[in-house]
């Protein structure tokens, strides 16, 4: 099936959020590190993984290190040589084509603060059943990451409907998409943060953008990927308002895991649109 307009919506209100929170939020640390082996997601490439993820992939991110490079041995290696074939940012992943076990990898990345997923899952399983995993606080460990992992700090995105509603003689609507932001955070400074910036959001645009510079399994393979300088579609929706839920105010609070700070951040987005 070709994509629609709520396939692009809903991406495009990933990297705006991942954006924003990088940039305004200052959002990530740099780390050093090493990469292990971890079972391979593809035929015919070797996926080395490092105990982190999400890695920062956006060159509009300032102090940002967005990696480019791998260290086969100390000796830096860029895509496309000595059997590197990508960089995957958001797995935290690096790819060859060819086995790399009896050598030793090693990269230089920036770490988010909060990683960024899309979900179709209901909040109870997001809240209550998830084992929720937090990214390590030290950059060496024995081991990388699953590659099904999900660790938070997290803002899971959630599509939670709308609906098209007449605008102008000709066909012209006005798009309502809301969309639910569940925000998991390790301390209660950084969930508040994350909600005062969520909150700005309010009245910005949302650049509907299609083209990314990545390959079919999400790596860089050599192109920069700059939000910034990304070129959005026409009529780029409104985020009207934004209001925040914290979880201490719902209910059921009981069952939540203590070490984990919640919280609710509802969208309503509007786009002009002919069809």
């Amino acid at each position: 099936m070709k994509v629609q307009f709520e396939n692009k919506i809903m991406s495009s209100l990933l990297l705006k959020v991942d954006n924003y929170l990088l940039r305004e939020g200052e959002a990530f640390t740099n780390y050093s590190g090493l990469f292990y082996p971890v079972n391979n997601l593809y035929n015919n490439y070797h996926t080395y993984s490092a105990p982190f993820k999400q890695f920062v992939s956006d060159e509009s991110v300032p102090n940002a290190t967005v990696m480019k490079q791998v260290y086969v041995n100390g000796v830096a290696t860029d895509v496309g040589s000595s059997d590197l074939h990508g960089i995957n940012h958001f797995q935290g992943q690096v790819h060859f084509t060819s086995d790399q076990s009896s050598k030793v990898l090693s990269g230089n990345y920036a770490v988010k603060d909060f990683n960024i997923y899309l979900t179709n899952d209901p909040e109870q399983k997001l809240l209550f059943e998830t084992k929720h995993q937090i990214n390590p606080k030290h950059p060496q460990q024995l081991s990388g990451l699953a590659p099904n992992a999900q660790p938070f700090p997290a803002i899971f995105i959630k599509n939670m409907g709308g609906q098209n509603q007449p605008f102008a003689i000709g066909g012209l609507d006005n798009t309502s998409t809301k969309a639910r932001l569940v925000v998991l955070a390790d301390s209660n400074y950084k969930l508040d943060a994350a909600c005062s910036l969520l909150k700005d959001l309010r009245y910005h645009r949302l650049p509907i953008h299609t083209d990314l510079p990545f390959d079919a399994m999400g790596s860089y393979t050599g192109l920069n990927y700059n939000y910034t300088g990304l070129v959005p579609e026409d009529g780029s929706p409104l985020i009207e308002e934004v209001r925040v839920s914290k979880m201490s105010m719902i209910g059921d609070f009981n069952r939540l895991n203590p070490d984990v700070f919640s919280a609710f951040v509802d969208l309503d987005i509007s786009t002009l649109r002919a069809h």
